[in-house]
């Protein structure tokens, strides 16, 4: 038999997801969607004044809702009750991602947020083949990128939106600073510790966060391995066979979860 938050969280899962740009407070509140998202819900959901959704503002708040109005191109909508959703990771997970073109990266961002990221961090490594340079393609493709990641996040149930930063050099990715994070950059070396076995040696559940970094395609080369390692990096291996950045990314993040036990 099913408890009463399971039974509402079921209920839950069943209303179309909205975002909210404007932080969501208390019942009767009426909050007004930006455009993007309220054409989203008129023309691709269809909704109609009186429908029932659930509307979340990416912060961790996430509200039942009743659509009222359209006005113009904003959709008027009405706050009922607080809905639960999905608790976050209790040791926050931060993907170092390597830019790549086009579908795996955009695949690999998807799997990211429903896995639970924390947060993503892109970055360009002497392998990589997608450009990362300032301007007005990179501020389409990072407008890209928050939509993936949003519409992830809709998919996924979770309420706070995992924040991406924009592109930073590999130097600049692996010497952020992040003392009280346990560090663990993937290299295809046959020597290189597994993942798995590294994890369970160092006792995630302890740290205040955990960090993975995923190289490009060919992976990271000797010196950039040399250079995480003296900026507090450990190396560890996804095993013998060669992966996908995509597979590799939602592959580390599915063996951090299972050793914080969240799968």
């Amino acid at each position: 038999m099913l408890s009463s938050r399971e039974w509402e969280a079921k209920a839950v899962s069943v209303l179309r997801r909205l975002f909210s740009a404007e932080p969501l407070t208390a019942p009767g509140t009426v909050v007004r969607l930006d455009p993007h998202e309220s054409h989203h819900a008129r023309h691709v959901l269809r909704l109609k004044t009186g429908a029932r959704v659930a509307v979340f503002d990416g912060a961790g708040r996430q509200f039942a809702a009743t659509v009222e109005r359209f006005e113009r191109r904003r959709l008027a909508i009405v706050l009922d009750k607080p809905l639960p959703g999905p608790p976050e990771t209790p040791i926050p997970v931060v993907l170092y991602l390597a830019v790549t073109k086009g579908a795996a990266f955009h695949s690999a961002l998807q799997r990211a947020v429903e896995l639970g990221a924390a947060e993503i961090i892109p970055f360009a490594a002497e392998r990589s083949v997608a450009t990362v340079r300032a301007g007005a393609g990179l501020d389409r493709k990072m407008e890209r990128w928050r939509q993936i990641l949003l519409a992830a996040t809709k998919q996924s149930g979770r309420n706070r939106l995992t924040p991406i930063v924009p592109p930073c050099s590999f130097e600049s990715a692996v010497q952020r600073p992040d003392p009280r994070a346990i560090r663990l950059c993937c290299a295809p070396d046959p020597h290189t510790p597994r993942l798995s076995e590294v994890l369970r040696a160092a006792k995630p559940s302890a740290a205040q966060s955990l960090a993975i970094m995923i190289g490009p395609e060919g992976g990271l080369t000797d010196d950039e391995v040399a250079l995480a390692h003296r900026s507090g990096w450990q190396s560890v291996s996804l095993g013998p066979r060669t992966l996908r950045v995509e597979t590799a990314a939602a592959a580390a993040l599915t063996l951090l979860l299972a050793a914080l036990q969240e799968i």
